[in-house]
């Protein structure tokens, strides 16, 4: 047998009896969706389509791969797209490596599993220092951590003063020619070519004659679901905007149908301080009117303007599919990492003050928006991450069911969110996490043995969820149609 740490992340996923035993979380999402369907949207394989939209979290993206992974594998297939950084690059990813009809996350897989996180640190050896001093604070946070922390960071400070126009520590060429090089491999070098991966055939609307409106639905399913949408989301801090990609590219490139779309994702995941922003200089011919339209901002465009992390902004945007004129033909899954807002942040010093600062600002209008709509409540599934990882348990779980070949000792508990240097093995467990999140969402786990810390989840239910939003239909008024038709106008879609 190969031994555990020479094995691929890949490798270690498929011998997760958990996520894949004949009773495991992927056969269990078949059997719930089989007898209680989650969309009305089908092809000719059987296969049911969903909306989704994924947040931002670094490192803790492994655990998207593993909640799209497990649903996909479970005959589930991804229609409108949608995240904010690592939420992002999934998205991203997910269009590029096919149309929406094939199974593409055993791909991604292989992508992410050959893929070296800790090299994206590209500024140089206090940059390397730096997050992995940040990363031991989560287990160390005595008064010799916080100063070398402090230490390093007015290092950095002192270093940029002698280069003002360094804005970040890490200038993202790396991941940049990361992203570029994954793809070119798969022929996307244009955003027309990616355009090209977000047409549709072979759908068709499942039992459309016990649907309420069934003239309405079949308008709205020739005329909406040809093609699907990509979105994004980056923060424009000159003009204080959330700027969604490739939507509102024609405000910041001149062709945007030849641009790479390894611009967009560059973008979305420019942590501040932490990678360089994005800078584009204002266009010779400037669409005046399309900045209006498209963010509401109506001085002339920046002379340079500066993209950085779509998490300013929104970093959970699951608002950006959102209708309320209508019983959707299909849900928009919404998938969190971490669990909001359950303890009060702990403040204790000056970067505790700053981060608490930070995430108050980039998630109370994700908060507000989902507090406010009842119906998103119902479609959103969070991802643990702040469970304790225990190699003992993962190892007696899926690896060789011995003790043996555990990681390394001095490995955190925790998952950090700037964790580049994770091991292989707590990838898996990342991942393992996602998986979990995918079975209880689709089929509660009540019946399933859960950890007694753990809420109780009910099943999603595709025939309640209509009901409740066919409670909350309001017809839009002339005035609001006409200004989503000016949206379009301006924006750049399939």
């Amino acid at each position: 047998m190969t031994s555990s740490n020479d094995m691929k992340l890949s490798d270690l996923i498929m011998e997760n009896t958990r996520i894949h035993s004949n009773d495991g979380y992927i056969s269990q999402i078949k059997k719930q969706i089989t007898e209680f369907p989650i969309s009305d949207i089908v092809d000719d394989k059987g296969n049911q389509y969903v909306d989704l939209v994924m947040q931002g979290g670094g490192v803790w993206g492994i655990a998207l791969i593993g909640f799209t992974y497990t649903l996909e594998q479970a005959d589930i297939r991804f229609l409108n797209l949608g995240g904010t950084s690592a939420g992002a690059i999934n998205a991203l990813l997910l269009t590029a490596l096919g149309k929406p009809s094939e199974e593409k996350n055993t791909e991604l897989l292989d992508i992410f599993d050959s893929m070296q996180l800790e090299k994206f640190i590209d500024g140089g050896f206090i940059a390397r220092s730096l997050v992995k001093d940040l990363q031991k604070y989560e287990d160390d946070q005595s008064i010799f951590m916080k100063s070398k922390i402090i230490l390093k960071i007015l290092g950095a400070v002192a270093a940029r003063k002698l280069c003002p126009k360094i804005l970040g520590l890490n200038p993202g060429h790396k991941f940049e020619e990361w992203l570029e090089k994954t793809l070119n491999k798969k022929g996307i070098s244009t955003t027309k070519e990616l355009f090209n991966n977000l047409q549709n055939s072979n759908l068709k609307i499942r039992d459309i004659d016990i649907r309420k409106f069934r003239p309405f639905d079949e308008s709205r399913f020739e005329n909406d679901f040809k093609n699907n949408v990509l979105a994004m989301v980056t923060s424009d801090i000159t003009t204080e905007s959330k700027i969604v990609l490739p939507q509102m590219a024609p405000l910041y490139w001149e062709n945007p149908l030849t641009t790479h779309p390894k611009e967009y994702v560059r973008a979305s995941m420019s942590i501040p301080l932490f990678f360089e922003p994005v800078r584009r200089p204002q266009l010779k011919e400037y669409p005046k009117d399309s900045w209006k339209v498209l963010t509401g901002y109506e001085g002339p465009p920046p002379e340079l303007a500066y993209l950085v992390d779509g998490g300013i902004t929104s970093n959970f945007p699951i608002d950006v599919f959102h209708s309320r004129d209508c019983i959707p033909l299909c849900p928009t899954f919404g998938v969190k990492l971490g669990v909001d807002r359950e303890k009060s942040l702990k403040i204790d010093w000056i970067l505790n003050f700053v981060g608490a600062m930070f995430d108050t600002a980039r998630h109370n209008s994700d908060y507000s928006f989902v507090y406010n709509n009842e119906d998103y409540r119902k479609i959103i599934t969070f991802i643990d991450t702040a469970k304790i990882y225990d190699p003992i348990k993962e190892a007696k779980s899926y690896i060789d069911g011995t003790y043996a070949n555990l990681p390394p000792k001095n490995e955190s508990p925790k998952y950090g969110w700037l964790e580049f240097g994770m091991s292989t093995k707590k990838k898996a467990a990342l991942f393992a996490l996602g998986a979990k999140a995918a079975r209880d969402f689709i089929c509660g786990n009540q019946v399933f043995e859960v950890d007694p810390n753990e809420k109780v989840i009910e099943p999603f239910d595709w025939r309640v969820y209509k009901v409740l939003r066919e409670s909350l239909v309001v017809q839009d008024p002339p005035a609001y149609r006409k200004w989503k038709d000016e949206i379009r106008q301006h924006s750049l879609f399939p």
